[in-house]
Order: structure tokens, then C-alpha cells, then sequence
């Protein structure tokens, strides 16, 4: 069923045995067991509401893009629709804040002495994309150029 219309991932996924997705973390995400469907993020053109009248249940979204449920056997007719721009599947949430914090460094902290956990810590930011945070003796101070959007105390 390999089609550049599918992500990677979700050819391998459809490709693979029930059993070999099981065994991974990644592959089974988005696949509705009990009902054999496939829970998918589209990228489309035009209009996609005409496949809720059968077992395709389509939630469209902004933008051109639309959480389907599909029976996995009707997968390839669905990608050959000519609205069908892109298929992948969902993604578990934990390899993005994974990443993330890979990223920022904070890995390695946790792992070895003293072993930082964060417990007793409050922080709250808020980002509008602009913002510039300042520490005072009384606590965060975050700020736009337009108005302050937030000032956080910390105190023990």
C-alpha cells in the first residue's frame, strides 16, 4: 500500500503485522483495536464532508487539515481521493516534551548527583513570542513591549 501521500511512519505502520505494532510504542498510535479503524490528521483541499455519510468519520479542523476515522481496508481508496493532500498518523505526546527537554539540557541534571527534580520549584511563564523576563527580589517579571502580561511571585 506504500504511498507518498502517507507518512513514513504510517506506511510502515500499515505494512506491519498486528502483532509488530503491538510490540512498539509508535506504530499502534491512532489504531482503534476493538473496531480494525485508523484515527488519522489529513491535509486536504476542497471538501471532505460528503465521506461522513458512510464508515468514514471525518472532523474537520482550520486550514485544510481534518481528524478522519477510517477502516483500515478503505485506507488506499481514501488516499487516492484527489482532496487528499497528506495522511499521517497521531503521535504520542511524550516524544515531544522528550525532545524538548533533550533540547533544553535538562537531561542530564536528573540523571546524576545532585539529581534535580524540580519538586518544591513554581514557575510560571507566560510567551506571547516578544516577551522578556525579568527577575526582580520579588519575583519574575514578564513583559511586551505593548504591557506587562504577568508577574509571578516566588516565595519558600
Amino acid at each position: 500500500m506504500a504511498s507518498q501521500k502517507l507518512e513514513n511512519l504510517l506506511n510502515l505502520a500499515l505494512s506491519a503485522t498486528q502483532s509488530e505494532r503491538e510490540k512498539s510504542a509508535q506504530l499502534n498510535v491512532g489504531f482503534l483495536k476493538s473496531e480494525n479503524k485508523w484515527e488519522l490528521i489529513v491535509k486536504y483541499n476542497g471538501d471532505l464532508a460528503r465521506l461522513n455519510e458512510g464508515p468514514v468519520q471525518v472532523e474537520e479542523l482550520i486550514a485544510g487539515y481534518a481528524v478522519v476515522t477510517i477502516p483500515e481496508n478503505l485506507i488506499q481508496a481514501f488516499v487516492e481521493l484527489d482532496e487528499v493532500e497528506y495522511v499521517e498518523k497521531p503521535k504520542r505526546l511524550y516524544f515531544s516534551t522528550l525532545s524538548g527537554k533533550q533540547a533544553s539540557c535538562i537531561q542530564p541534571v536528573t540523571v546524576r548527583d545532585p539529581y534535580l527534580t524540580g519538586k518544591g520549584v513554581l514557575v510560571g511563564v507566560i510567551d506571547s513570542g516578544d516577551g522578556v523576563a525579568q527577575m526582580s527580589g520579588e519575583g519574575f517579571h514578564f513583559s511586551t513591549n505593548f504591557d506587562t502580561l504577568y508577574t509571578l511571585t516566588i516565595r519558600y
